[in-house]
Protein backbone atom coordinates (compact mmCIF):
# COMPACT_ATOMS: atom_id res chain seq x y z
CA UNK A 1 0.00 0.00 0.00
CA UNK A 2 1.47 3.65 -0.77
CA UNK A 3 2.08 5.69 2.26
CA UNK A 4 -0.29 8.53 2.04
CA UNK A 5 1.41 12.12 1.46
CA UNK A 6 1.02 14.48 3.73
CA UNK A 7 -0.05 18.47 3.21
CA UNK A 8 3.20 20.49 4.19
CA UNK A 9 1.03 23.09 4.61
CA UNK A 10 0.08 26.16 3.25
CA UNK A 11 2.28 28.59 2.26
CA UNK A 12 2.79 32.37 0.83
CA UNK A 13 3.67 32.59 -3.00
CA UNK A 14 5.64 35.30 -3.41
CA UNK A 15 5.72 36.97 -7.13
CA UNK A 16 9.12 37.83 -8.18
CA UNK A 17 8.29 39.36 -11.20
CA UNK A 18 4.96 41.31 -12.89
CA UNK A 19 3.80 42.16 -16.29
CA UNK A 20 4.18 45.27 -17.52
CA UNK A 21 0.50 46.36 -18.59
CA UNK A 22 1.42 50.17 -19.30
CA UNK A 23 0.30 51.31 -23.13
CA UNK A 24 2.88 51.51 -25.69
CA UNK A 25 3.51 55.32 -25.52
CA UNK A 26 2.70 57.95 -22.62
CA UNK A 27 -0.76 57.96 -21.41
CA UNK A 28 -2.66 61.46 -23.00
CA UNK A 29 -5.87 62.59 -21.48
CA UNK A 30 -7.92 65.58 -21.43
CA UNK A 31 -7.72 67.24 -17.71
CA UNK A 32 -10.81 69.58 -18.60
CA UNK A 33 -10.89 71.34 -15.22
CA UNK A 34 -7.11 72.42 -15.43
CA UNK A 35 -7.31 73.34 -18.86
CA UNK A 36 -4.63 71.43 -20.26
CA UNK A 37 -3.42 67.66 -22.33
CA UNK A 38 -1.71 65.35 -19.93
CA UNK A 39 1.37 64.15 -21.01
CA UNK A 40 2.04 60.74 -19.30
CA UNK A 41 1.51 59.07 -16.18
CA UNK A 42 0.68 61.58 -13.59
CA UNK A 43 1.60 64.21 -16.52
CA UNK A 44 5.31 63.73 -15.62
CA UNK A 45 6.44 62.09 -18.65
CA UNK A 46 9.21 64.64 -19.37
CA UNK A 47 10.21 64.60 -15.62
CA UNK A 48 10.70 60.61 -16.22
CA UNK A 49 12.82 60.94 -18.62
CA UNK A 50 15.34 63.30 -16.90
CA UNK A 51 15.11 60.95 -14.05
CA UNK A 52 16.07 57.93 -16.19
CA UNK A 53 18.37 59.25 -18.16
CA UNK A 54 20.16 60.78 -15.25
CA UNK A 55 20.70 57.62 -13.51
CA UNK A 56 21.88 55.62 -17.03
CA UNK A 57 25.30 56.32 -17.78
CA UNK A 58 25.36 54.79 -21.40
CA UNK A 59 22.21 56.90 -22.44
CA UNK A 60 23.24 59.99 -21.04
CA UNK A 61 26.83 59.73 -22.78
CA UNK A 62 24.86 58.96 -26.53
CA UNK A 63 22.79 61.96 -25.29
CA UNK A 64 25.54 64.14 -24.32
CA UNK A 65 27.81 63.04 -27.58
CA UNK A 66 25.13 63.38 -30.55
CA UNK A 67 24.79 67.07 -29.23
CA UNK A 68 28.47 67.56 -29.63
CA UNK A 69 27.89 66.46 -33.25
CA UNK A 70 24.84 68.54 -34.09
CA UNK A 71 26.42 71.80 -32.83
CA UNK A 72 29.55 71.25 -34.88
CA UNK A 73 31.90 74.08 -34.68
CA UNK A 74 29.06 76.33 -33.55
CA UNK A 75 27.46 79.14 -35.42
CA UNK A 76 30.53 81.87 -33.99
CA UNK A 77 33.43 79.59 -35.46
CA UNK A 78 31.83 78.19 -39.14
CA UNK A 79 33.71 79.29 -41.70
CA UNK A 80 30.63 79.40 -43.68
CA UNK A 81 29.53 82.53 -41.50
CA UNK A 82 32.48 84.18 -42.06
CA UNK A 83 31.68 87.83 -43.35
CA UNK A 84 28.12 87.54 -42.29
CA UNK A 85 25.93 88.82 -39.82
CA UNK A 86 23.46 86.20 -37.85
CA UNK A 87 22.76 88.33 -35.01
CA UNK A 88 21.70 86.93 -31.74
CA UNK A 89 18.82 85.22 -30.72
CA UNK A 90 18.16 87.75 -27.67
CA UNK A 91 20.14 89.78 -25.60
CA UNK A 92 21.33 87.42 -23.52
CA UNK A 93 23.04 84.74 -25.12
CA UNK A 94 24.77 83.78 -28.88
CA UNK A 95 22.79 81.35 -31.02
CA UNK A 96 25.36 78.73 -29.78
CA UNK A 97 24.22 78.97 -26.64
CA UNK A 98 20.45 78.99 -27.38
CA UNK A 99 21.67 75.81 -30.07
CA UNK A 100 22.97 73.92 -27.58
CA UNK A 101 20.23 73.39 -25.46
CA UNK A 102 17.57 73.06 -28.26
CA UNK A 103 20.35 69.77 -29.48
CA UNK A 104 19.87 68.62 -25.87
CA UNK A 105 15.95 68.94 -25.71
CA UNK A 106 15.64 67.55 -29.45
CA UNK A 107 17.56 64.73 -28.61
CA UNK A 108 16.52 64.12 -25.34
CA UNK A 109 12.45 64.28 -25.54
CA UNK A 110 12.07 64.29 -29.46
CA UNK A 111 11.12 67.95 -29.57
CA UNK A 112 12.03 71.40 -28.44
CA UNK A 113 10.24 75.01 -27.98
CA UNK A 114 11.38 78.26 -27.57
CA UNK A 115 9.45 81.60 -26.71
CA UNK A 116 9.05 83.95 -29.09
CA UNK A 117 8.00 88.13 -28.73
CA UNK A 118 7.96 90.66 -31.06
CA UNK A 119 10.46 93.48 -30.44
CA UNK A 120 9.39 97.08 -29.94
CA UNK A 121 10.05 98.03 -33.30
CA UNK A 122 7.41 95.68 -34.49
CA UNK A 123 9.09 94.05 -37.13
CA UNK A 124 12.00 92.01 -35.23
CA UNK A 125 11.88 89.03 -32.75
CA UNK A 126 13.56 87.88 -30.36
CA UNK A 127 13.63 84.09 -29.26
CA UNK A 128 14.37 82.75 -25.70
CA UNK A 129 14.83 78.56 -24.96
CA UNK A 130 11.54 76.92 -23.33
CA UNK A 131 12.53 74.00 -20.88
CA UNK A 132 10.89 70.72 -22.44
CA UNK A 133 9.64 69.66 -19.48
CA UNK A 134 7.93 72.68 -18.44
CA UNK A 135 5.93 72.68 -21.54
CA UNK A 136 2.12 71.17 -21.80
CA UNK A 137 -0.77 71.60 -24.33
CA UNK A 138 -3.50 73.91 -23.41
CA UNK A 139 -6.80 74.12 -26.16
CA UNK A 140 -6.58 72.34 -29.07
CA UNK A 141 -8.52 73.81 -32.33
CA UNK A 142 -11.16 71.83 -33.87
CA UNK A 143 -8.75 70.33 -36.24
CA UNK A 144 -6.33 68.79 -33.48
CA UNK A 145 -3.52 71.11 -33.11
CA UNK A 146 -2.50 72.70 -30.17
CA UNK A 147 -3.67 76.55 -29.58
CA UNK A 148 -2.26 77.75 -26.45
CA UNK A 149 0.67 76.25 -24.11
CA UNK A 150 0.80 75.85 -20.72
CA UNK A 151 3.98 76.40 -18.99
CA UNK A 152 4.99 75.52 -14.81
CA UNK A 153 8.05 74.45 -12.91
CA UNK A 154 6.24 72.13 -10.71
CA UNK A 155 3.44 69.87 -12.79
CA UNK A 156 3.02 68.64 -9.37
CA UNK A 157 1.46 71.54 -7.96
CA UNK A 158 -0.62 73.34 -10.40
CA UNK A 159 -3.01 75.24 -8.30
CA UNK A 160 -3.04 78.85 -6.50
CA UNK A 161 -0.22 80.78 -7.23
CA UNK A 162 1.24 77.76 -8.76
CA UNK A 163 -1.34 77.74 -11.92
CA UNK A 164 0.64 77.13 -14.94
CA UNK A 165 0.69 80.52 -17.10
CA UNK A 166 -0.82 79.90 -20.77
CA UNK A 167 0.92 81.37 -24.17
CA UNK A 168 -0.50 81.61 -27.54
CA UNK A 169 1.43 79.20 -30.14
CA UNK A 170 3.47 81.31 -32.72
CA UNK A 171 0.72 83.06 -35.20
CA UNK A 172 3.57 82.49 -38.45
CA UNK A 173 4.30 86.18 -38.98
CA UNK A 174 4.93 89.12 -37.24
CA UNK A 175 1.88 91.32 -38.69
CA UNK A 176 -0.74 88.57 -36.56
CA UNK A 177 1.45 88.82 -33.38
CA UNK A 178 1.22 91.53 -31.11
CA UNK A 179 4.04 93.21 -29.47
CA UNK A 180 5.60 92.11 -26.25
CA UNK A 181 3.47 89.49 -26.43
CA UNK A 182 5.47 85.97 -26.00
CA UNK A 183 3.93 83.35 -28.06
CA UNK A 184 5.38 79.42 -28.09
CA UNK A 185 6.98 77.86 -30.51
CA UNK A 186 7.09 73.94 -31.30
CA UNK A 187 8.60 71.34 -33.02
CA UNK A 188 7.59 67.54 -32.91
CA UNK A 189 8.77 64.61 -34.36
CA UNK A 190 6.09 62.88 -36.31
CA UNK A 191 5.37 59.21 -34.27
CA UNK A 192 2.26 57.30 -35.94
CA UNK A 193 -0.33 56.38 -33.50
CA UNK A 194 1.16 59.26 -31.43
CA UNK A 195 -1.78 62.78 -32.27
CA UNK A 196 0.20 64.96 -29.55
CA UNK A 197 3.02 65.62 -28.13
CA UNK A 198 6.34 63.42 -29.13
CA UNK A 199 8.83 60.72 -28.02
CA UNK A 200 12.80 60.74 -28.15
CA UNK A 201 13.87 57.69 -30.87
CA UNK A 202 15.14 56.08 -28.46
CA UNK A 203 11.84 55.26 -26.47
CA UNK A 204 11.81 51.66 -27.75
CA UNK A 205 14.79 51.09 -25.65
CA UNK A 206 13.69 52.76 -22.50
CA UNK A 207 12.83 49.56 -20.50
CA UNK A 208 16.67 48.51 -20.97
CA UNK A 209 17.26 52.49 -20.08
CA UNK A 210 15.67 52.05 -17.04
CA UNK A 211 17.59 48.42 -16.55
CA UNK A 212 21.21 50.37 -16.75
CA UNK A 213 19.90 52.52 -14.14
CA UNK A 214 18.88 49.56 -12.51
CA UNK A 215 22.23 47.70 -12.76
CA UNK A 216 23.88 50.67 -11.32
CA UNK A 217 21.96 50.86 -8.27
CA UNK A 218 22.61 47.09 -7.99
CA UNK A 219 26.14 47.41 -7.73
CA UNK A 220 26.07 49.86 -5.28
CA UNK A 221 23.51 48.29 -2.69
CA UNK A 222 25.90 45.31 -2.82
CA UNK A 223 28.72 47.40 -1.98
CA UNK A 224 26.76 49.00 0.74
CA UNK A 225 25.52 45.51 2.54
CA UNK A 226 29.33 44.06 1.91
CA UNK A 227 27.90 41.94 -0.94
CA UNK A 228 25.92 39.26 1.75
CA UNK A 229 23.97 37.01 0.17
CA UNK A 230 20.24 36.45 -0.30
CA UNK A 231 18.43 34.44 1.61
CA UNK A 232 15.20 32.33 1.70
CA UNK A 233 13.77 31.43 5.32
CA UNK A 234 11.02 29.11 6.09
CA UNK A 235 8.86 28.75 8.85
CA UNK A 236 6.73 26.56 10.82
CA UNK A 237 4.00 28.87 11.50
CA UNK A 238 1.36 30.74 9.62
CA UNK A 239 0.32 34.53 11.65
CA UNK A 240 -1.93 37.14 10.23
CA UNK A 241 -0.62 39.51 7.74
CA UNK A 242 -0.01 42.22 10.13
CA UNK A 243 2.82 39.74 12.50
CA UNK A 244 4.00 39.13 8.42
CA UNK A 245 4.67 42.16 7.63
CA UNK A 246 6.43 43.17 11.26
CA UNK A 247 8.30 40.29 11.24
CA UNK A 248 9.13 41.08 7.91
CA UNK A 249 10.48 44.77 8.59
CA UNK A 250 12.15 43.85 11.76
CA UNK A 251 14.35 41.47 10.40
CA UNK A 252 15.29 43.59 7.41
CA UNK A 253 16.20 46.72 10.02
CA UNK A 254 18.35 44.62 11.43
CA UNK A 255 20.32 42.24 8.96
CA UNK A 256 20.06 44.38 5.63
CA UNK A 257 21.48 48.03 5.39
CA UNK A 258 19.43 50.60 3.36
CA UNK A 259 17.87 49.72 0.00
CA UNK A 260 20.00 46.47 -0.23
CA UNK A 261 20.69 44.31 -3.06
CA UNK A 262 20.33 41.12 -1.54
CA UNK A 263 16.59 40.07 -0.25
CA UNK A 264 14.98 38.01 2.11
CA UNK A 265 12.32 35.77 0.72
CA UNK A 266 10.22 34.69 3.82
CA UNK A 267 8.18 30.94 3.34
CA UNK A 268 5.42 30.86 6.20
CA UNK A 269 3.69 27.19 6.68
CA UNK A 270 1.18 25.41 9.04
CA UNK A 271 3.14 21.79 9.64
CA UNK A 272 5.25 20.92 12.23
CA UNK A 273 7.45 19.46 9.40
CA UNK A 274 8.42 22.77 8.43
CA UNK A 275 11.66 23.82 10.46
CA UNK A 276 12.70 26.83 10.95
CA UNK A 277 15.85 27.02 8.26
CA UNK A 278 17.59 29.81 6.95
CA UNK A 279 19.18 28.98 3.29
CA UNK A 280 21.19 31.09 1.50
CA UNK A 281 20.57 32.05 -1.94
CA UNK A 282 23.80 34.05 -3.23
CA UNK A 283 22.45 35.44 -6.39
CA UNK A 284 24.98 38.13 -5.81
CA UNK A 285 27.74 35.68 -6.65
CA UNK A 286 26.48 34.95 -10.12
CA UNK A 287 28.77 37.64 -12.18
CA UNK A 288 28.20 36.19 -15.45
CA UNK A 289 24.76 36.72 -15.26
CA UNK A 290 24.99 40.26 -14.35
CA UNK A 291 27.61 40.92 -17.25
CA UNK A 292 25.47 39.29 -19.54
CA UNK A 293 22.57 41.45 -18.97
CA UNK A 294 25.01 44.40 -18.96
CA UNK A 295 26.19 43.55 -22.34
CA UNK A 296 22.49 43.42 -23.62
CA UNK A 297 21.50 46.38 -21.80
CA UNK A 298 24.51 48.62 -23.57
CA UNK A 299 23.73 46.78 -26.90
CA UNK A 300 19.81 47.24 -27.16
CA UNK A 301 20.42 51.11 -26.10
CA UNK A 302 23.27 51.89 -28.82
CA UNK A 303 21.09 50.29 -31.34
CA UNK A 304 17.72 52.92 -30.59
CA UNK A 305 20.39 55.23 -31.26
CA UNK A 306 21.25 54.12 -34.57
CA UNK A 307 24.99 54.56 -33.44
CA UNK A 308 27.17 52.78 -35.92
CA UNK A 309 29.75 52.32 -33.37
CA UNK A 310 29.70 53.27 -29.33
CA UNK A 311 33.15 54.98 -29.73
CA UNK A 312 31.45 57.83 -31.12
CA UNK A 313 29.74 58.64 -27.43
CA UNK A 314 32.77 58.03 -25.68
CA UNK A 315 31.92 54.32 -24.32
CA UNK A 316 33.71 51.52 -25.32
CA UNK A 317 33.13 49.18 -28.27
CA UNK A 318 35.16 46.68 -30.72
CA UNK A 319 36.96 50.17 -32.10
CA UNK A 320 39.22 52.43 -30.58
CA UNK A 321 41.28 55.64 -31.65
CA UNK A 322 44.92 54.28 -32.26
CA UNK A 323 43.96 50.76 -33.16
CA UNK A 324 40.81 50.93 -36.00
CA UNK A 325 40.87 54.50 -37.18
CA UNK A 326 39.15 53.18 -40.39
CA UNK A 327 36.22 51.69 -38.71
CA UNK A 328 35.75 54.64 -36.41
CA UNK A 329 35.62 56.74 -39.72
CA UNK A 330 33.44 55.16 -41.30
CA UNK A 331 30.85 55.17 -37.90
CA UNK A 332 31.42 58.76 -37.72
CA UNK A 333 30.45 59.53 -41.78
CA UNK A 334 26.91 56.79 -41.29
CA UNK A 335 25.88 58.38 -38.13
CA UNK A 336 26.78 61.67 -39.04
CA UNK A 337 24.64 61.81 -42.69
CA UNK A 338 22.01 59.05 -41.21
CA UNK A 339 21.27 60.84 -37.91
CA UNK A 340 22.90 63.86 -37.35
CA UNK A 341 22.53 66.25 -40.07
CA UNK A 342 19.07 65.28 -40.07
CA UNK A 343 18.93 66.47 -36.77
CA UNK A 344 20.71 69.57 -37.00
CA UNK A 345 19.11 70.42 -40.18
CA UNK A 346 15.19 70.63 -38.26
CA UNK A 347 16.77 72.79 -36.02
CA UNK A 348 18.50 74.89 -38.25
CA UNK A 349 15.56 75.12 -40.59
CA UNK A 350 13.10 76.40 -37.52
CA UNK A 351 15.41 78.69 -36.27
CA UNK A 352 15.55 80.39 -39.91
CA UNK A 353 12.40 81.08 -40.14
CA UNK A 354 12.81 83.91 -37.77
CA UNK A 355 16.35 84.89 -39.03
CA UNK A 356 14.65 85.61 -42.27
CA UNK A 357 12.28 87.60 -40.11
CA UNK A 358 15.00 90.12 -38.62
CA UNK A 359 16.60 90.08 -41.62
CA UNK A 360 20.24 88.63 -40.55
CA UNK A 361 21.82 85.67 -42.47
CA UNK A 362 20.55 82.25 -42.29
CA UNK A 363 22.33 79.96 -39.91
CA UNK A 364 24.73 76.95 -41.05
CA UNK A 365 26.90 75.02 -38.59
CA UNK A 366 30.24 73.92 -39.91
CA UNK A 367 30.64 70.08 -38.78
CA UNK A 368 33.25 69.03 -36.26
CA UNK A 369 36.64 67.45 -37.95
CA UNK A 370 36.47 64.34 -36.75
CA UNK A 371 37.90 62.61 -39.70
CA UNK A 372 41.06 64.77 -39.62
CA UNK A 373 41.76 64.21 -35.89
CA UNK A 374 41.40 60.66 -35.90
CA UNK A 375 43.73 60.41 -39.23
CA UNK A 376 46.21 62.57 -37.69
CA UNK A 377 45.93 60.59 -33.96
CA UNK A 378 46.46 57.21 -36.33
CA UNK A 379 49.71 58.49 -37.84
CA UNK A 380 50.35 61.48 -35.95
CA UNK A 381 54.14 61.77 -37.39
CA UNK A 382 53.82 59.92 -40.62
CA UNK A 383 52.01 61.74 -43.42
CA UNK A 384 49.87 59.45 -45.02
CA UNK A 385 49.39 60.06 -49.25
CA UNK A 386 45.89 59.25 -50.77
CA UNK A 387 47.41 55.72 -51.95
CA UNK A 388 48.44 54.89 -48.56
CA UNK A 389 44.68 55.30 -46.73
CA UNK A 390 42.66 52.20 -46.29
CA UNK A 391 39.46 51.24 -47.89
CA UNK A 392 37.05 53.13 -46.24
CA UNK A 393 33.91 54.98 -46.45
CA UNK A 394 35.70 58.27 -46.41
CA UNK A 395 37.72 58.09 -49.39
CA UNK A 396 36.44 60.92 -51.78
CA UNK A 397 35.73 58.53 -54.60
CA UNK A 398 33.66 56.08 -52.86
CA UNK A 399 30.52 55.61 -54.03
CA UNK A 400 28.02 55.22 -50.75
CA UNK A 401 29.76 58.60 -49.49
CA UNK A 402 28.87 60.67 -52.97
CA UNK A 403 25.21 59.50 -52.49
CA UNK A 404 24.99 60.40 -48.87
CA UNK A 405 26.27 63.76 -49.38
CA UNK A 406 23.98 64.07 -52.62
CA UNK A 407 21.13 63.09 -49.56
CA UNK A 408 22.02 65.40 -47.73
CA UNK A 409 21.97 68.79 -49.70
CA UNK A 410 18.63 68.01 -50.75
CA UNK A 411 17.69 68.11 -46.31
CA UNK A 412 19.75 71.62 -46.44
Amino acid sequence: MEEEKKDPGNYVVVNLGTIDENPAYPKVSLNKSGGWVTYGTKNLFPQEIVNFNSKSPVNSSIIESTVTYICGKGVRDSESNAGRFVGVPNTGESWDDMIEKVATDYKTFGGFYWQVIVNKGGTTVSLFHQDFTQVRIGQISETGKPETFRISKDWTKTSGKNKPIELPVWPGSVRKAKKGVAYMYYHWDYTPGLDFYCIPGYYPAMDYVKADGALGEFYKNSINTGFTPSVVISMPSNPSAEKKEEFQRLFDRAFSGPNPATRTVMLWGENDNVKPTITPFNASANADIYNNVEGIVFQKIVSAHRLSSPTLAGVSGSGNLTGNAAEIIDAYILYNFTVVEKLRRKILDSLNIFTKINKTAPLVIDELDVIKKIQESENPATPTTSEELPQTLSKPDNRLVRYLKKIAKRWR
